[in-house]
């Protein structure tokens, strides 16, 4: 019998994520991939470098993990699923990593290329399906196409304006065998690296340095390109009040006074006041979001905008002065040409400062039932603001960002566009594996909690000591806030009727603690022994079922309209 030449497709999938660095494999199996999975799980038998591979309950919570993980450790989260429901059931977080700008690659199993087209079982053509979700997509219909689409597919990921690449693999291409497992082809026609303008980057930090009444508005892009320290001397050296949008928290420390909050829809009544009120808006690493471009943002400014994504600018406000280029670049040659003569801004400041004092972020705490916000002040300070936060999505989402004082970037894993409940447990999974060496709380509403509490087995199974706070209101809150404020009270399949959250120790083989807060007095006790305890935890807390978000600016509305009490 003649040997088989070459490696089969499997082999040239395992390899080139060895070549990637990729350490972690979140997946779920499927007849379509069991080829894969076999391949790895060789590999394990014999001593061969492989990923370790992370098996979730569902699909979406493999593809929300990777998301956590790309977050934490700034490299590409990896999944596998299998074709059919496997890959239709990823269209959610690779939404998700599209409009939150997240380096993954999302690789679904497919029927053999013979299939294709005749409607065979589990035959779904995802690569159409999320055409305007990724950055790219891939369908490899031939074992010889593979190891340099997947070459392409982490490049892609990871380089220009991060985002996902799905590439959707034959059945065919992962057993057959070739010798071309090597290969690579350069992308012709995209070109990554921006070459910045220095003349217009001379030009914004000339406007800046002028600016009577100047703000930075900095987001996620400055954290993801790993500019966040340059970030930080950028704003000592010029001294000018700092807005981080929701997807930039902890881009600097949260107790430097030079920051003034979150803006927009819940942001800080300082933050917003003063993109109102400024002469000069300088947007680095962000977009213009609906909930930040809030009625009258920017009216009385000049807006400079630098972007790595040419898309970006003039798409939702008209930049006067606006540059192309990677933040990093950028900051790299502000810091080296800081202007001599810059304005005097102490009246500037006096102002703001009259507008914190004037309207901080408040509440009227109560021993019982349990304020919200008093439930993450003391997350915050038992932790140090150093525990990795990851949420969920609602009102508990809100309130993390409001009253956790994060200090570093990279700890802060929220979905900030799409938001799908559900998200933050098994996105927690993954922010732990991106770095095990910081305590990881999933702080969850009892709603978006039982979207994907399933994902509690892969928590038992693989003994992660995550910590989840059920901050338990009986609602979905957000929409019973929104309900209340503009749609009368009408309260429309929003209240819950919720399980007993304590009785998952016994479900879960007593592997993971439980235990309920009713009482103000209890929170920090009850917080000290969950992250005191090696083992995966979850803390029941009720608050009070009508607190609101606040403040909230209306939508369609402006800063005069702000609710603040």
């Amino acid at each position: 019998m003649l040997e088989e030449k070459g490696k089969t497709g499997a082999e040239i999938l395992l390899d080139v994520l060895n070549e990637a660095g990729v350490a972690y494999l979140f997946s779920h199996t499927g007849g379509a991939v069991i080829p894969i999975h076999v391949e790895i799980s060789r590999r394990y038998r014999q001593g061969l470098p492989a990923p370790k591979r992370v098996m979730f309950r569902q699909e979406p919570g493999a593809g929300h993990a990777a998301e956590g993980y790309a977050r934490v450790s700034g490299k590409p989260g990896v999944v596998i699923v299998t074709s059919g429901p496997g890959a239709t059931n990823l269209v959610t977080p690779i939404a998700d990593a599209y409009k939150d700008s997240i380096p993954c690659v999302f690789m679904t199993g497919q029927v053999s290329s013979a299939d294709i087209g005749t409607d065979a079982f589990q035959e779904v053509p995802i690569t159409i399906i999320t055409e305007p979700i990724t950055k790219f997509n891939y369908l490899v219909k031939d074992v010889n196409d593979l190891g340099w689409m997947l070459r392409q597919a982490f490049y892609l990921a990871s380089t220009g304006r991060p985002g996902p690449v799905v590439v959707d693999i034959c059945r065919n291409a992962t057993t057959d065998r070739t010798t071309n497992g090597d290969e690579s082809r350069p992308m012709r026609g995209y070109r990554p690296d921006v070459a910045m303008d220095t003349g217009k980057a001379g030009l914004i930090l000339e406007a800046l340095a002028q600016a009577e009444r100047p703000v930075i508005k900095a987001g996620g892009g400055v954290i993801s390109g790993g500019n966040s320290k340059a970030f930080h001397r950028f704003v000592k050296a010029y001294d000018v009040p700092v807005a981080l949008t929701f997807m930039g928290l902890g881009a600097i420390p949260h107790d430097d006074a030079r920051f003034l909050g979150m803006p927009g829809m819940h942001g800080t009544f300082s933050a917003s006041k003063a993109l109102v009120e400024a002469d000069f808006i300088l947007t680095i690493g962000g977009r213009f979001d609906d909930r930040i471009v809030t009625q009258g943002f920017g009216s009385n400014a000049r807006v400079a905008h630098i972007d790595i994504d040419s898309s970006e600018i003039n798409k939702v406000v008209k930049a006067d002065l606006w540059l192309c280029a990677d933040a990093g670049d950028f900051l790299a040659y502000a810091l080296e040409h800081t202007p001599e003569n810059r304005r005097d801004i102490s009246g500037w400041w006096e102002g703001i400062r009259g507008w914190q004092r004037q309207h901080p972020l408040r509440y009227a705490q109560s021993e019982n039932p349990i304020k919200p916000q008093y439930l993450i002040e003391q997350l915050s300070e038992v932790t140090g603001g150093d525990a990795t936060i990851v949420t969920g999505v609602g009102q508990h989402q809100m309130w993390a960002a409001q009253f956790y004082r994060f200090s570093r970037p990279r700890q802060w894993v929220s979905s900030g566009s799409l938001g799908p409940m559900g998200y933050g447990l098994p996105a927690a999974i993954g922010a732990y594996c991106g770095n095990p060496g910081k305590p990881v709380v999933c702080i969850e509403g009892d709603g978006s909690f039982q979207m994907n509490m399933q994902e509690l087995g892969t928590i038992m199974e693989y003994g992660l000591p995550i910590k989840t706070l059920i901050v338990n209101n009986g609602h979905l809150g957000m929409v019973r806030e929104w309900e209340d404020l503009f749609f009368e009270g009408y309260h429309e399949e929003t209240d819950l009727a919720n399980p007993d959250f304590t009785h998952l120790d016994k479900v879960f083989r007593r592997k993971i603690e439980t235990r309920r807060v009713t009482r103000a007095s209890d929170v920090k006790p009850a917080l000290e022994e969950m992250l005191s305890d090696d083992r995966p935890y979850v803390v029941d807390v009720w608050v009070d079922k009508d607190e609101d978000v606040l403040p909230i600016i209306p939508p369609g509305k402006g800063l005069q309209d702000m609710i603040l009490e």
